[in-house]
């Protein structure tokens, strides 16, 4: 008997899961499932070519429907991986049980979701969006594609990451979480991003006080009292009370923005800020 054929995933494929998971990641978010509903929207036209037989397509599409939540961006680590290892089991049934793609996924959900969310999310897409505001507050055109540009990297590294993972197979996630180069690479964002902050807090956050006083005909202001000390004082002062708050207190960013606006209003009032 000849050997039966095997099938392969193409670039085409690979490109139109990374394009359905990259737009649909969030649309279907739900309490039950998570991400799920989006993840088997994204490679079911890769497990439909991978599975011709209804059976093992249903099936396929059952264990992805099992709770999935990651970091939009890095999951492509993840995408990749399974990807890669449906098929090798669409091509070897007996060389990979469906348990284990299913473990392996939501085993890497974590990890991959600390990766994405502290290094893409929280840091670079943050300095992106934190450029953008300040040149838009300036009325630069400047910020919209700033944005633009941050958006087009983060969809830059889903594409990097899932086919380094799908062509690498499993053993790339380990070397790219374990790499030192990599750990090396989120302290440096992470401090980058800290001098950003301080940098962009201090020249859009306006806070001044209005208290001044004379004595012999010469005004003493207090704003420039503290300016003296230090300038931007107050504002990053405020920056981390209000990181306090949120993250040894917990209070929420609702109440921070509400507390905000009435203490302004009652501040402005009395002439004090």
């Amino acid at each position: 008997m000849a050997e039966e054929k095997k099938v392969s995933l193409t670039n085409k494929d690979v490109n139109r899961a990374i394009a359905r998971w990259y737009i649909t990641t969030e649309m279907s978010l739900n309490f039950e499932r998570m991400q799920s509903i989006a993840y088997t929207y994204s490679i079911m036209p890769a497990l439909k070519k991978l599975y011709p037989n209804k059976d093992d397509y249903k099936e396929a599409l059952q264990r992805h429907l099992e709770l999935f939540n990651t970091n939009a961006t890095a999951g492509g680590l993840i995408l990749g991986t399974t990807l890669a290892m449906e098929e090798e089991k669409a091509n070897n049934p007996d060389s990979i049980p469906g348990e284990a793609i299913i473990s392996i996924k939501t085993g890497l959900m974590g990890p991959v979701a600390a990766f994405g969310d502290s290094f893409s999310a929280g840091t670079i897409t943050t300095l992106f969006i934190l450029a953008a505001c300040s040149l838009a507050k300036s009325g630069s055109m400047a910020g919209f594609w700033l944005l633009l540009l941050g958006t087009m990297y983060t969809l830059g590294e889903l594409i990097v990451l899932t086919k380094l993972t799908y062509k690498k197979g499993r053993s790339a996630i380990k070397d790219i979480l374990s790499s030192s180069l990599m750990s090396d690479v989120i302290e440096g964002a992470n401090i980058l991003g800290m001098a950003m902050m301080g940098a962009l807090t201090a020249s859009m956050v306006n806070l001044s006080v209005a208290l001044s006083a004379t004595f012999d005909k010469v005004t003493l202001s207090v704003q420039d009292k503290i300016d003296a000390i230090m300038p931007g004082l107050l504002p990053i002062s405020v920056l981390f009370i209000y990181y306090l708050l949120i993250s040894k207190k917990h209070v929420s960013v609702a109440k921070l923005v509400i507390g905000t606006i009435v203490l302004g209003i009652v501040f402005a009032a009395i002439g004090l800020f």
